[in-house]
């Protein structure tokens, strides 16, 4: 029986297993539970035996970023916590768990004794035990080293590729050159190259456990071996070469004689096919190295027991005794391969575990260690008898409890690991065990995630299960529909849901509904709520290609349709909030032929995506290739043959005429070589990647590449190529070793680390194609599953692996089970099905269509035909889909039409490369850009001016918060993102916990709560002399941009008109003297629209004293005449004036709409003038700054920017 998780009293002690779906809030999950476990927390039988430290608490992730985000993530929680505790978090709507907790100390010196504990929890997260499972594992073989016999000496290799080559080839010389002729010959077959030995190898040198090392070499044993099959087959060929002539005069008699005498079926058994068939036996009798027979199928009629069905009703056929050798011959050839089948596989057996072992010496000469070594060696010592009890014991004490993060994703060996410590079985009352996963997400098969764990883990935690029940990822609409669909299924079919459930047994997993807790924001199209989930029905039986060309051209017409509908979007309280974006959309695929598909599809309709797939290894794109000839060029820029390659490669795009100009101009030639020459000696001097760089930027690549579609991608390749090239540059001698290295990283393709994988380029603003495998973990508003139907016959494993009691693991060669094979795949398929419906936040679309006949893998078999049950009811795919729709109105069903038509959504980009013009203007060479910062740059400092003061120990933030330009610039930049998201915003939670992430990263950390009590003063505070705040303000615009021309301005002249009409008696530091001649710029914090009249506010961080008081009217009037904002104001006030004059044309009257500029001392918003000096528009002022400034006519529309 399954709980819905209570994370406020989830018993924290003993074996728990927790089951979180898609979407539910797993993170915020652990975090609270962590909370709990610090605090102690929990009634009798619920909380653990004593308040623990984040140094007590294991929690175990798979991945670096997942748990530097799980780190932050609850060190965020724990600091919310300690704030709420103390009463110092005001949130604006409450946090119940918090709340809860708060209730369970009512006590206020408990209280506080808890806050206490709580934020020095949150400052020794740096130290907690939150780690990838390598990490741990090296981390605790290095800390009980002599308890596992580690060598503190060892580095880490994080890329055994190289290694594991070199015991590959160490293979090939030491146990396949000593053996002798015949055995050799057995060997080639399946080895004939070292690459080969490699690919035979693959999947049994993963294997976790590791095969053990073999005890003899391949000569001891192969001879033996390979005799007995052998001889037997001689003898089989001998027996056969006695009777073939007989027989085959017998049979030529009848297929050639008079057709009424000839029993034989002319069509099956006609002439030239006995021809055929005889020909084939007598090769195979002649000849030792061939097993089977050339066309089995033909040879086989010709025995007794078939031949019969081949004959005519009259006359009679005479069996000839030679036909029954032919039968006894079959099954004993039958026997006899099936022999040689178990040698090949143990000799694939010996080679694996051979290389190995081999790779095992390599790293131990080396002195380097991989992190699956880790793995194997902590399991091996906690799986022995003598050491691990004691290891395992001294774990618990350092670890009492653990949390396994992604436990579906699991490997045998690491489930091994942590039940070897934690016995789960045993439900420890001392310890707590928490394995926190999905089983419906587990789809990492490929990477050794073994689901079988989860399930064993499963049993052992019977009575312990807990889900969480809640979707936050979901709309109520969409969630509603699946529930729907997955819960007929899990009904209707005897196997579930997910095909593990088995007559009169527990269903090992299940499928359990979960409540939505919904969005805010509603997907909308045309104002009314668009449906959560479409099917669509491609209509008629389809082969593969038909159906993924109909579904793709289907799925780019609906986006096309979705992104050019203007009341297509995400609506809030019945109002469209923001229309659609191609970002919004997901199209997940499960391989690169599908992406393709749908891209093409795209690409027709001028939509641009990207494609991201998981296991996509740069070393794999076409730019490794490009990148290999040129660098073998740059290597050798003499060798005439390597250069005209480079210069003919696609990354340059030079046309026909341009390479041939190379064989007629010896000039040009020489040119070129000069350029290679410089490259050539740049790379030895510089490196590979600033040569990479200047390259791309010498030859325009970067130019070129970005006017294509792809241009992103091979960009992103190539620089991405260069970075890894460089870093391997470090440990080899030269550019020859390193293009070999590069040459065997391609020739290795994906099978890479993750260092390697395609970086994502920089592309927020396109539609994303996305392998199911890759989307994982993340979430979209739309999401589209086009080609779904899709299912790939499972193929049987030729072997399967035992696993001794003692961890060891061992191959069993056999004739799998081809049905339970098929079981398994579409179990997973059930699972990665499962992980692609849950993606979307929103709505989803999937594509189907039945199948043409058997050899078009689509529909039948799929996981989609099982979850709607097209294998419990003989019915069509409309009369499924119609059942389907029936059990929830959030899902519809679209018939596609005949023809789709192919509609454009933007305008064809222009790919063509032309070469650029020939420069021959001629320009101002003093013109330029000057802003109110350039003209008072090297301002000379007034003498008489007071120093600043220090940092106030004690009082206001604003007074106590770090000075200098760092702090200002933060400041500044939280006010900008408010004003442009909206000043309100600043009570909300995501302000806040983006303001915490933001403070960490200006180095601002320690002053999370000062910024965000600061910033709430600051929007509050009266405008004066407007009674209005910040919060108030309705119109406004941040960061206006204003660029005007100037034809040989003279500050002197703007400093003159600053002191006769801005404080016309007061002193201020002179201009430098400059000349303005080009365009004057400049940003106007916010502008804003009061009372009929336009602002313009800026802010100002200066420090002008420790105490409120210190920033009264003279000061703030002394700091901006010393900095000369005077000036500012006057320039701003031009700007907005001329952008009124022209916006508003005949109704503008700058005295009634101009309300001139307010400086907001952010410091001094409580002092006598509430930190605001006002500078009325100045029109006389005005009138001559315009006429300064080419007058009216000339002016130049200051340019608007959001």
């Amino acid at each position: 029986m399954t709980t819905i998780l209570d994370p406020l009293h989830l018993p924290l002690h003993g074996s728990r297993l927790i089951e979180a779906s898609a979407g539910t809030g797993k993170t915020w999950t652990i975090a609270a539970l962590y909370l709990r476990m610090i605090l102690g927390h929990g009634a009798e039988g619920e909380r653990f035996a004593r308040p623990l430290l984040p140094e007590d608490i294991l929690v175990m992730t798979f991945t670096r970023a997942a748990t530097q985000e799980l780190k932050e993530r609850i060190r965020d929680r724990l600091q919310t916590a300690a704030r709420y505790f103390r009463g110092s978090e005001h949130p604006t709507q409450p946090d119940p768990f918090l709340e809860a907790l708060l209730a369970d100390h009512p006590d206020p010196v408990v209280r506080a004794r808890a806050a206490h504990q709580l934020a020095l929890a949150a400052d020794a997260m740096d130290d907690s035990a939150i780690f990838t499972i390598d990490a741990w594992c090296q981390r605790t073989l290095r800390e009980h080293a002599f308890a596992t016999g580690s060598d503190f000496r060892e580095t880490l290799l994080l890329d055994e590729t190289d290694l594991r080559d070199d015991a590959v080839r160490d293979f090939w010389r030491q146990e396949i050159y000593p053996l002798s002729e015949p055995v050799l010959d057995e060997v080639l077959q399946l080895f004939s190259s070292p690459d080969k030995i490699r690919q035979e190898t693959e999947a049994l040198c993963k294997l976790d456990p590791p095969l053990p090392a073999p005890e003899s070499t391949l000569a001891d044993w192969l001879s033996a071996a390979v005799g007995a099959p052998r001889r037997q087959l001689a003898t089989l060929k001998a027996q056969w070469a006695a009777e073939h002539d007989a027989f085959a005069e017998w049979l030529l008699g009848l297929v050639n004689g008079p057709k009424a005498d000839n029993p034989l079926n002319g069509k099956s058994l006609s002439a030239a096919i006995v021809s055929r068939a005889l020909a084939a036996l007598r090769d195979w009798a002649d000849h030792s190295d061939i097993l089977i027979p050339d066309e089995p199928d033909k040879c086989q009629r010709l025995a007794a027991s078939q031949l019969p069905e081949y004959c005519k009703k009259t006359p009679p056929l005479v069996i000839h005794p030679a036909a029954e050798t032919l039968d006894t011959l079959f099954r004993e050839l039958e026997t006899i391969a099936q022999q040689f089948a178990q040698l090949h596989g143990e000799i694939r057996t010996h080679a694996a575990a051979w290389i190995n072992a081999r790779l095992s010496q390599l790293k131990a000469q080396s002195g380097q260690v991989s992190f699956a070594d880790y793995q194997q060696r902590l399991a091996r010592v906690l799986h022995d008898k003598t050491q691990g009890p004691a290891l395992a014991a001294r774990l618990r004490q350092k670890y009492p409890a653990a949390l396994i993060d992604e436990f579906q994703d699991t490997s045998a060996l690491q489930y091994q690991i942590f039940d070897d410590i934690y016995h789960a079985a045993d439900n420890d009352p001392n310890t707590l065990l928490l394995l926190i996963g999905d089983p419906k997400q587990s789809i990492y098969a490929f990477r050794g995630a073994d689901i079988g764990s989860y399930l064993q883990a499963r049993r052992l935690t019977e009575g312990r299960h807990y889900a969480l029940g809640t979707n936050y990822r979901s709309s109520h609409a969409l969630v509603s529909a699946l529930n729907a669909i997955y819960t007929a299924a899990e009904h209707d079919d005897p196997q579930g849901a997910f095909a593990y459930a088995a007559p009169g047994a527990d269903n090992p997993l299940p499928y359990q509904p979960v409540q939505a807790h919904g969005h805010q924001k509603v997907w909308r199209i045309h104002g009314k709520a668009a449906p959560a989930l479409t099917f669509w029905n491609a209509g008629g039986k389809l082969n593969k290609g038909d159906y993924l060309e109909r579904c793709a051209a289907q799925a780019a017409e609906c986006i096309v349709g979705l992104l050019d509908n203007p009341e297509a979007g995400f609506a809030q309280e019945g109002e469209i909030t923001r229309r659609l974006e191609a970002k919004d959309i997901a199209i997940l695929v499960r391989d690169h032929h599908e992406a393709a598909s749908i891209r093409q599809a795209l690409h027709h309709r001028r939509l641009r995506s990207v494609f991201l797939s998981e296991r996509d290894s740069v070393y794999a794109s076409e730019e490794a290739r490009e990148l290999l000839l040129w660098l073998e060029a740059v290597a050798e820029p003499e060798d005439a043959r390597r250069l005209r390659v480079a210069l003919a490669l696609p990354l340059l795009g030079r046309s026909f005429s341009a390479l041939d100009a190379f064989h007629q101009d010896e000039a040009a030639w020489e040119a070129q070589l000069e350029q290679f020459q410089d490259l050539s000696r740049q790379w030895r001097r510089q490196g590979v990647l600033a040569m990479l760089h200047h390259s791309i930027h010498q030859f325009g690549i970067a130019a070129r590449l970005l006017t294509q579609p792809e241009g992103e991608r091979r960009l992103t390749n190539l620089l991405h190529l260069g970075e890894l090239l460089q870093q391997a540059s470090a440990t080899l001698d030269g550019p020859e070793a390193l293009i070999r290295h590069l040459r065997e990283a391609i020739a290795a393709g994906s099978d890479q680390s993750d260092a390697h994988i395609l970086r994502l380029e920089s592309d927020a603003g396109l539609l994303r194609v996305v392998t199911i495998h890759a989307a994982k973990g993340l979430q979209y508003p739309l999401v589209f599953l086009p080609f779904i139907a899709t299912c790939r016959p499972a193929r049987a494993n030729p072997f399967t692996v035992i696993h001794s009691a003692d961890g060891q693991s061992a191959i069993h060669w056999e004739s799998g089970d081809t049905a339970a094979a098929e079981r398994a795949r579409l179990q997973e398929d059930l699972r990665l099905l499962y992980v692609a419906l849950t993606r979307a936040e929103h709505a989803l679309w999937l594509g189907l269509a039945e199948r043409q006949d058997r050899k078009s893998h689509i529909f039948t078999g799929s996981a989609i035909a099982h979850l709607l049950g097209s294998e419990r009811t003989a019915r069509d795919l409309a009369t499924l889909l119609e059942d389907c729709a029936r059990r929830s109105p959030e899902i519809v069903v679209e018939t596609l039409p005949d023809s789709i038509p192919t509609t454009l959504f933007m305008r064809p980009l222009d790919n063509a490369h032309n070469p650029p013009a020939e420069y021959t203007a001629s320009f101002e060479k003093h013109w330029g850009v000057a802003s109110f910062s350039h003209l008072v740059r090297e301002l000379p400092a007034d003498p008489a001016a007071p120093p600043t003061p220090r940092r106030a120990q004690a009082g206001a933030p604003w007074h106590r918060y770090p000075q200098g330009m760092n702090a200002g610039t933060f400041l500044h930049d939280q006010l900008q993102r408010l004003a442009r998201n909206g000043f309100a915003q600043i009570g909300q939670d995501h302000f806040a916990e983006q303001l915490h992430k933001t403070c960490a990263q200006a180095g601002l950390g320690d002053w999370v709560e000062e910024t965000a009590e600061w910033l709430q003063a600051i929007v509050h505070s009266p405008l004066a002399p407007l009674t209005a705040t910040l919060c108030d303000l309705s119109d406004t615009l941040s960061e206006m941009a204003f660029w005007f021309p100037s034809d040989a301005l003279r500050s002197d002249d703007l400093d003159r008109l600053c002191q006769q009409h801005i404080f016309p008696d007061a002193d201020r530091p002179r201009l430098p003297q400059r000349v303005i001649h080009g365009m004057m710029r400049g940003f106007m914090d916010l502008v804003f629209e009061q009372g009929g009249r336009y602002y313009v506010l800026d802010y100002k961080s200066n420090v002008l004293g420790s105490e409120d008081a210190d920033y009264h009217a003279k000061a703030l009037r002394d700091a901006t005449l010393g900095h000369r904002y005077e000036l500012q104001s006057s320039l701003y006030q031009l700007a907005l004036h001329r952008l009124l004059r022209q916006r508003m044309g005949s109704r503008y009257r700058p005295e009634a709409h101009l309300g001139g500029t307010l400086f907001f001392f952010l410091r001094g918003l409580q002092g006598p003038e509430q930190g605001m000096l006002h500078l009325p528009a100045d029109l006389a002022l005005l009138d001559a700054l315009d006429g300064l400034f080419g007058g009216p006519q000339r002016a130049t529309q200051p340019g608007v920017s959001p």
